[in-house]
């Protein structure tokens, strides 16, 4: 899914940096983007960090940016006759590269639907395990067990709908005796296999017993992408370009970890305690791994009611049918726009 984005995307950039500027005629007719914007009913917006100026809408996405020669429709990457222009404040571009674009998406509205977008990888994070026992419950129960048996059924879940699923670790233990360097161990499993999302599983914990409820976090303040900013061979991208991609990606990862703790929310909903909402933190997990990412609080075993549930296969049973129930609908929304987040 982003894989191809993230290709796309370097495509773009190398292919601009390779344009002669002679190729701009000054006295060309240019039309504004928003003729195809009211016509095919696009949603348009614009990128502030990267001046990315973006249409998207019926499985359609179109990034374009004045001063370029290219445009992204989709998947395609088409080759203007002129650069892209602002003018009197709208992106604007030759008649002939109007007409490239709007057959890029005549052509694709009539298979729009046919293939298929969404999750192929995700990464499932047990929190804690071996030294690292996370809370106690009530019931004498550790939280380090309680998320691996969740997570473990989420693999199984997501696996009997054609997803591939990695553990952080498939049984108790930890990934280092250090406790930071078992944090970052997980975040390079997670780097490593560049998932479509990363799941890490959790329970409560609070000094009033009466508190129960689950929680999402996200982290809105993701580093920059390391693995797109590594040198290419040939022609080297200059530090400017690879700063606006990387800022581009981070973006776009925000934005799915927001949209998926959204749908997880909403499932969640369903269970039998209290929604306490979804919220940003630093957890080293969220921030550094370098996909969209969230951490799921599924109750608190301070609580002794909760705690019993959450020790009960069936309770672990519903907990993650629910995330799966989650993925999936994120990935029905990912196939209806074709891979593209809002």
């Amino acid at each position: 899914m982003k894989k191809l984005h993230i290709m796309m995307v370097l495509i773009l950039t190398l292919a601009i940096t390779g344009l002669s500027s002679q190729a701009l005629d000054k006295n060309a007719p240019y039309i504004s983007l928003e003729t195809l914007s009211d016509k095919y009913d696009l949603l348009h917006e614009s990128d502030g960090i990267t001046g990315r100026e973006i249409f998207t809408g019926n499985g359609t996405k179109i990034i374009v940016c004045a001063g370029m020669m290219t445009v992204l429709v989709n998947d395609n990457l088409l080759v203007l006759e002129d650069y892209a222009k602002t003018i009197n404040g709208q992106i604007s571009i030759a008649p002939g590269d109007l007409a490239k674009i709007e057959k890029q998406i005549s052509e694709h509205q009539t298979t729009y639907g046919k293939k298929e977008w969404g999750i192929r990888k995700v990464v499932i994070d047990p929190g804690h395990g071996g030294n690292f026992k996370g809370a106690q419950g009530t019931n004498g129960i550790l939280e380090k067990e309680i998320n691996l048996c969740v997570a473990k059924k989420l693999k199984l879940l997501l696996q009997a709908n054609g997803i591939k699923v990695v553990l952080t670790r498939e049984r108790d233990t930890h990934l280092s005796p250090n406790l930071n360097e078992d944090l970052n161990c997980r975040v390079a499993i997670a780097n490593k296999e560049q998932p479509d999302l990363f799941i890490s599983i959790h329970c409560n914990w609070a000094k009033q017993s009466s508190a129960n409820g689950f929680e999402i976090y996200y982290c809105n303040e993701k580093p920059l992408p390391s693995y797109c900013v590594k040198k290419t061979n040939p022609g080297e991208l200059d530090s400017s370009t690879k700063k606006i991609i990387s800022y581009a990606l981070r973006e776009e990862f925000l934005q799915e970890s927001l949209d998926f703790s959204r749908e997880v929310q909403r499932i969640f909903d369903q269970l039998p305690t209290n929604n306490r909402g979804i919220h940003t933190a630093d957890f080293r997990v969220i921030k550094k791994t370098e996909c969209p990412a969230i951490l799921v609080e599924v109750d608190f075993i301070s609580n002794q009611t909760m705690c019993k549930r959450l020790s009960s296969d069936s309770y672990q049973c519903e907990i993650a049918q629910k995330l799966a129930k989650s993925v999936l609908n994120y990935q029905e929304r990912l196939i209806a726009t074709q891979g593209f987040a809002k």
